[in-house]
């Protein structure tokens, strides 16, 4: 009963407010939705839910306005216009699925020797801190927000929908009828194909490389999505995580993007650069220090 349960919450993604309200996305040059604008994410919603909402969906409006009180510009996320308590929906308190019995995490990108710190070398470091990706799945899939900068610009064309990323300013390409390479190749964001499903553009990813883990899967992570245009101003995402390996079921969530503030900015990820910089350099003083006199 509770596999069945959560194939139905699952299910349930894929049928967003649109196929309730009767809207109809405006069509590209194709024929196809017209997903293209440049929209945002940023939330005060968690990913996962906070244990004292237990199994609660949705919020009252008391407690959205409490929560909402103390910020300038982000919102509690809402999706068909009702607040939500997290992102996470297939799973009755809101969370990640505990790995299954005797399953553990994939190693990360770069194993450290025994003794070995982050800050050994350049490839050890943090994703971010090297300016590759941002940290916490931003980039995605899954395209999970930030506290700021969280903003996307989608592009279609006929054969390819093209996702902008502002943060650390990636681009994953998604090929429209496409197959996954078989090359082993592991690029940065994922293989990306995608296919029409009636107002939905479905998008699925796997071949994801190892420094980009979703809660340490990656080897044989498949990451589903679903993109369908609700109203004017909302963009309805789905995600579906799925690992045998690791999980018993398939889990995942969702929310609904808005238009954002304003064009995507430029990201140069200097900072990071500078960063990793000195960190390798306090991490050889804290060497030379403790080896003493030579």
């Amino acid at each position: 009963m509770l596999r069945i349960g959560l194939f139905v919450a699952i299910l349930a993604l894929s049928s967003p407010a649109a196929a309730q309200t009767g809207y109809r996305a405006p069509r590209d040059i194709w024929g196809r939705p017209d997903l293209q604008g440049t929209w945002t994410n940023e939330t005060l919603t968690r990913f996962e839910r906070p244990p004292e909402y237990g199994d609660r969906l949705t919020l009252t409006e008391a407690e959205v306005a409490a929560i909402e009180h103390p910020d300038v510009w982000r919102k509690i996320m809402r999706v068909g216009g009702a607040p939500r308590t997290s992102l996470i929906t297939s799973t009755p308190d809101g969370r990640v699925p505990p790995l299954k019995a005797g399953a553990a995490p994939d190693p990360r990108a770069y194993p450290l020797p025994p003794g070995g710190k982050v800050t050994d070398n350049p490839e050890s470091q943090l994703i971010d801190d090297r300016c590759i990706l941002p940290i916490g799945n931003n980039a995605g899939p899954v395209m999970l927000p930030l506290p700021n900068n969280s903003n996307y610009a989608i592009v279609q064309t006929g054969e390819t929908v093209a996702i902008l990323v502002e943060m650390i300013h990636d681009v994953r390409l998604v090929r429209l009828g496409g197959a996954h390479r078989t090359d082993g190749v592991r690029p940065w964001l994922g293989d990306s194909i995608g296919w029409w499903e009636g107002e939905t553009l479905v998008v699925e990813t796997m071949n994801f490389p190892a420094g980009q883990p979703m809660r340490g899967s990656w080897i044989n992570l498949k990451v589903t999505e679903r993109f369908t245009r609700v109203a004017v101003d909302r963009l309805h995402y789905a995600f579906k995580v799925e690992d045998a390996t690791l999980w018993d079921a398939p889990w995942g969530g969702e929310y609904e993007f808005a238009p954002a503030p304003g064009p995507i900015e430029e990201y140069a990820c200097r900072e990071g650069e500078k960063s990793v910089e000195h960190m390798l350099d306090a991490a050889r003083a804290e060497e030379r220090e403790a080896a003493g006199p030579p």
